[in-house]
């Protein structure tokens, strides 16, 4: 693999998860929506009262294919499937049916957080920059699809319901 792959998700943070995944992602947008209400008053001008609530969400769509892109990876649990470290941990490019699997399986906790991270989390925020960001998600809705003549690989699209990235402060 040329560069690595800047979309991660996984099962705990970058040291301490068991499931590591590097995604093929093709556009991903993070929608957050505020929830403020308007107050109608009988011939005057509505008051407006914001409580401050901010409901981040996260969807993303790649291409993923049917089979583990490197045949002679015997990983247990991780058979077949591309492989990079990123900061000394290893990250496997999933297959259809393995993502999948994980997407339905996985379950957001008071033990367990599903993190995807974006970008280069180390700088999140500076002057002039943008960075990256580690946001815990829940998934919420996944689909996959094919179309004619790339019965080889799958188009899938993930929306996740989140907290807050990582790094900002209230």
């Amino acid at each position: 693999m040329d560069a690595p792959l800047s979309v991660l998700l996984r099962d705990g943070t970058h040291a301490g998860a068991t499931n590591r995944l590097a995604l093929k992602v093709e556009q991903l947008s993070i929608s957050l929506q505020k929830t403020p209400i308007q107050i109608p008053i009988p011939r005057s001008t509505p008051q407006l009262l914001d409580l401050g609530i901010t409901r981040p969400s996260i969807t993303l769509s790649g291409i993923v294919d049917n089979k583990g892109g490197d045949l002679t990876n015997n990983d247990s649990g991780f058979q077949d499937m591309e492989k990079m470290t990123i900061s000394g941990q290893t990250y496997y490019v999933p297959y259809k049916n393995f993502l999948e699997y994980k997407l339905v399986t996985w379950v957001t906790s008071s033990s367990t957080d599903i993190q995807l991270e974006i970008g280069d989390a180390t700088t999140p925020d500076g002057d002039g920059h943008t960075g990256g960001g580690i946001y815990k998600v829940a998934v919420q809705q996944l689909q996959f699809s094919q179309t004619p003549a790339t019965e080889d690989r799958w188009i899938y699209s993930i929306q996740f319901v989140a907290k807050i990235r990582e790094g900002i402060s209230f």
